[in-house]
């Protein structure tokens, strides 16, 4: 929640505005009060929409399909004009937590309280479906857990059955983890999409995970598509059976929300907090109290900018908008995209884990191989005057999401949403730009970029500085969509099932080796490694022959440097082996799960990564002994990812607090900060020259100045 900026109205319709909920690409949502002191949630459309026909049509959809709805589990609408100069609805305000706040707070939700809200759930889809209706756009941050139970909320993309799409190409409407297969493709859904979009909400509150997660919104809209969940972290049996079926591929094998329904009749009632985790249930509390204390009066904001210690409940730009409630919502791409980069030279830049919690500094102590196996503890400290702040020297539109950024020499690299843009440094203008809406994985070594296409089936190499294309290949249409495209000295490999490699000069095809590599493939001069569910694997890169193996569990996002392959598993743990043999040099339990968050600097030996627990941690990479560890920002969820690079002296974190910050590489300390007031995530900051470059929110690219040239 924020306050009013200038600008804001003071008054929409009978209702008095107290503060911003949230802001999306349509526009924003206020807390308001009425006449009668009742607080409401008013969704405001933007100016730039008040002008186009289809958009004034969709919302006065959106009226009726909110209107005829109403039920114990779902959001009421009190009140709306579709034809005022700027359309708006007023929806009854309902404090608490979306799911996506609880369970990125607090951690999956306990079997019982999944069938719970399973039941809430289902009976709020059969009333919007006995109206005649589809919601269309089921997600964690569409659901609101109150006081008085769980609600269905945004009725943004509701429409009649029978209504004609007006969306327009390109803009289908939906979240991509959790779309139904249908909706993914394109074509037409209606209330068995809203069955299968049920069933990847309740995977996700029983795991804490997305079922659909991978790398990339295409690799996510590919696995939607063929229905490939991942269901095996669901202990209960009956509950992981009942949410198979939701997400079967066929619309006519799912079962309907009344017959879940009749299914769910044994779960507990889903009224008030009770059946929730304790600690859930005081967060919400706690949220709802302050609702009531909610001031007559504050002044606005010239403009955002964030506090010392960063508001907990700020709601992200981005977010689609929760007409019912005060919580974030979710990000535009579903999960976000994780793209494996290059690590053929002396420097690899990779999003991290979670960044949270409030600024805390520790310097590590010696300690061999017995430092190497504890986790480091952050310890706090008292804060001290800010640091100084970075300017925004320009800033371009380049995607309708999070753009991934990429330096290539002089050349900056932007790409998403099909597109392949080279940007110049200094003004933001575009260089060349290559299309193609399959574009999923791009990587860069020195001048030569990588494109993986996986409509197009191939994989293309470009000229950084120009755009021009080396080659081209195809890959065998019997494989599935090969990933992650990595490049040594002379070979350029992409795998998934298995592994190829292409000769860099032409790319004529080397060796094909049949080892799967599901989450990752990293090169040294003359090995090529790999990862799956069991173990890391060394392809001689000449041949592809096996070089060694090493077990481990879930390996994921290896990289190499320093003559050591870095891996983190399934448990938290990172581990270092020799690059030449695959034996262990050691191993550390950093106590919570880190992503694919390693950076590494052109010197010093020192490995830089992020866990979820919120901590960067510069670690050397010889002895596995801490150097320094620390926290950065506020404590996020564990499904919030935040963008961690390393170049030179410095450690770049775009964190979920909206805000940019550089570390200096050699101790920790902040050396500068910026507000870039939208979320920066799935990208690291890339640094050219003596600037800083971030993807932010709305598929923007911004240029940060550094405040003395550092």
């Amino acid at each position: 929640m924020q306050r009013l900026r200038r600008g804001d109205p003071e008054r929409v319709g009978p209702y008095r505005l107290l503060a911003r909920l949230g802001a999306g690409g349509m526009g924003v949502v206020y807390l308001g009060r009425s006449p009668g002191g009742r607080l409401v949630a008013v969704k405001v459309i933007g100016a730039r929409y008040t002008g186009d026909a289809e958009y004034r049509a969709r919302f006065r959809r959106e009226i009726g399909a909110a209107r005829t709805v109403s039920g114990a589990f779902t959001a009421s609408l009190l009140d709306a004009d579709a034809d005022a100069g700027t359309p708006w609805l007023a929806a009854a305000y309902l404090p608490g937590l979306t799911l996506r706040e609880a369970v990125g707070g607090h951690g999956s939700l306990p079997g019982p309280a999944v069938r719970t809200l399973a039941a809430g759930l289902a009976e709020a889809l059969a009333d919007i479906h006995r109206a005649g209706l589809a919601h269309r756009d089921l997600k964690p941050g569409n659901i609101m857990l109150t006081a008085a139970g769980p609600r269905v909320i945004d009725f943004g993309i509701a429409r009649p059955d029978d209504a004609i799409t007006i969306t327009r190409v390109g803009a289908t409407p939906g979240t991509p983890g959790f779309m139904s297969p249908e909706q993914a493709a394109g074509l037409r859904t209606g209330p068995a999409g809203d069955v299968f979009s049920l069933g990847t909400v309740l995977a996700y509150a029983a795991t804490g995970v997305e079922p659909f997660a991978d790398d990339g919104m295409a690799a996510v809209l590919r696995r939607v598509k063929e229905a490939r969940a991942d269901l095996a972290g669901i202990a209960d049996p009956w509950l992981r059976d009942l949410i198979g079926d939701c997400l079967r591929l066929e619309p006519e094998r799912r079962p309907t929300a009344a017959g879940l329904l009749a299914r769910l009749d044994g779960a507990g009632p889903a009224q008030g907090s009770g059946w929730l985790p304790a600690s859930v249930a005081e967060a919400i509390d706690r949220r709802t109290a302050r609702a009531r204390r909610m001031p007559e009066d504050s002044p606005p904001e010239d403009e955002p900018t964030p506090p010392t210690v960063p508001d907990q409940d700020r709601m992200s730009e981005e977010t689609a908008e929760p007409e019912a409630g005060d919580g974030d919502g979710d990000g535009a791409t579903g999960s976000p995209s994780r793209r494996a980069l290059l690590v053929g030279g002396a420097a690899a830049l990779a999003t991290a884990g979670v960044i949270g919690g409030a600024v805390t500094l520790r310097r590590g102590r010696g300690g061999g191989a017995r430092a190497a196996g504890a986790p480091p503890r952050p310890t706090a400290t008292t804060p001290t005057a800010p640091p100084p702040r970075a300017t925004s020297r320009w800033k371009v539109k380049v995607d309708d999401y999070y753009p991934d950024l990429l330096a290539a020499g002089e050349v900056l690299l932007a790409h998403g949403d099909g597109m392949l843009k080279a940007l110049d440094p200094d003004t933001g203008k575009t260089r060349w730009k290559h299309r193609s809406f399959g574009i999923d994985h791009v990587s860069v070594d020195g001048d030569d970029v990588f494109v993986v296409d996986h409509f197009a089936s191939r994989l293309t190499m470009l000229r950084a500085e120009s755009g021009d294309e080396r080659w081209s290949r195809p890959w065998p249409s019997e494989r599935k969509v090969p990933m992650y495209p990595v490049a040594g000295a002379s070979t350029a490999c992409f795998g998934y099932d298995s592994v190829t490699a292409l000769d860099r000069a032409d790319g004529d095809r080397r060796w094909n080796a049949r080892v799967k590599t599901e989450l990752g493939i990293a090169v040294t001069e003359d090995l090529v490694i790999t990862v799956d569910r069991t173990k890391v694997s060394a392809l001689d890169a000449g041949s592809g022959r096996p070089r060694w193996t090493c077990p481990a569990y879930w390996a994921h996002y290896p990289q190499a440097c320093y003559g050591l392959v870095f891996f983190c598993d399934g448990r938290g743990t990172v581990h270092a082996l020799r690059a030449d043999t695959g034996a262990l040099v050691w191993k550390k339990q950093m106590g919570e799960t880190v992503y694919e968050s390693f950076g590494f600097g052109s010197g010093g030996g020192v490995v830089h990564f992020g866990t979820a627990a919120g901590d960067v941690s510069a670690v050397r990479a010889a002895t596995g002994e801490v150097v320094w560890s620390r926290r950065v920002g506020p404590r996020a969820s564990r499904n919030t990812w935040n963008a961690l690079g390393t170049t030179g002296d410095r450690v770049y974190v775009g964190c979920a607090d909206r805000n940019v910050y550089a570390l200096d590489a050699a101790d920790g300390h902040t050396v500068w900060t910026y507000p870039a007031d939208v979320t920066v995530r799935t990208s690291a900051p890339v640094a050219i020259g003596g600037s800083v470059f971030i993807g932010t929110a709305g598929g923007y690219v911004r240029a940060l100045s550094p405040p003395g040239g550092g």
